[in-house]
């Protein structure tokens, strides 16, 4: 009588010894890729001027984050057309980092696309849902792609990688660079410039256009903090406003979040005051004037009373 052959890695007698026989598929759990969870990247603009490059819109929204890449190497930004195929107004931008999203909303949502120019409204900034996964470029072409192309593909999620951290590590150093020395009593100044021309408010019999100014940087830094004082400085050739807020650290975020923004076609650039503000601006007996201005606001900052605040 032969000998029953014992089972060897799962097999059995009909299948011989050493033979492993494969075992029918079970239910025991999802695989791994059926274990991946898409991650929503991305988020819904509208009500962006219809007159608005790409390049603009990249401007504007990569103050996020890092803007992903598709296969082609360019922004993952869609803009959706009329039916006369002109921009409509509205944009998905897809952020190579989730968290990108809140950044957005908090930096863009409620506000003017180009600081100052009220005639389109405002920006509405929104998470995107998740339908525009369906049919994503990097679908479209995956079946297409050759060994040559997805190699690019790998090169390009690298290099965006290596700019994430270069992107924080720079956005910190930055933020020294910009605000050292901290904590000085002047700290709480934001200068900012490029915010008017002066031949745009010469007309001395009408103030509108400076008052407007004022009120349009005033409201932009409220949305950091309280603000103390906003003072347009007339005679000063690159446009110059300054704001004092009521921490430092409020005008840091100022700063931090509206350098670069655009505002009556320009770029501002803001900067934390680092010494006492010296500008000029008109009034009687200017200079004079602008010394006690000056002096008072020392006094005011070092906690002292002036003798006319006494009074």
């Amino acid at each position: 009588m032969a000998d029953i052959q014992p089972e060897i890695n799962g097999g059995d007698a009909s299948n011989g010894p050493g033979i492993k026989r494969k075992d029918a598929p079970t239910n025991a759990g999802p695989s791994k890729k059926q274990q991946k969870v898409l991650e929503n990247r991305a988020v819904f603009a509208s009500n962006i001027p219809r007159d608005a490059t790409i390049e603009e819109i990249e401007e504007t929204f990569k103050k996020a984050g890092i803007i992903e890449q598709g296969v082609d190497g360019k922004p993952r930004i869609k803009m959706y057309a009329d039916d006369k195929g002109e921009f409509n107004g509205d944009v998905l931008v897809v952020y190579f980092k989730k968290e990108s999203i809140q950044q957005a909303i908090m930096r863009i949502d409620g506000w003017e696309f180009r600081l100052g120019d009220q005639s389109n409204g405002v920006v509405k900034v929104q998470e995107a849902d998740m339908s525009y996964k369906k049919h994503t470029d990097g679908d479209e072409v995956k079946t297409k792609l050759v060994r040559k192309d997805r190699k690019a593909a790998e090169r390009t999620r690298a290099e965006l990688n290596r700019k994430l951290a270069e992107w924080s590590d720079d956005e910190e150093e930055e933020v020294q660079k910009t605000f050292a020395p901290k904590k000085n009593k002047y700290a709480k100044f934001v200068i900012i410039k490029r915010a008017f021309k002066i031949d745009e408010i010469e007309d001395d019999e009408d103030e509108g256009a400076i008052l407007e100014i004022k009120q349009d940087m005033r409201e932009a830094a409220e949305r950091f903090g309280d603000v103390t004082n906003v003072v347009l400085y007339d005679k000063e050739p690159e446009g110059i406003v300054t704001v004092r807020f009521k921490e430092f650290e409020q005008a840091e975020a100022f700063v931090a979040a509206f350098n670069g923004k655009g505002y009556n076609r320009e770029k501002l650039q803001l900067s934390i005051a680092e010494d006492r503000p010296r500008f000029k601006k008109s009034g009687k007996d200017e200079e004079e004037d602008h010394e006690e201005n000056v002096r008072r606001m020392e006094a005011y900052m070092d906690g002292d009373k002036t003798d006319e605040d006494e009074a």
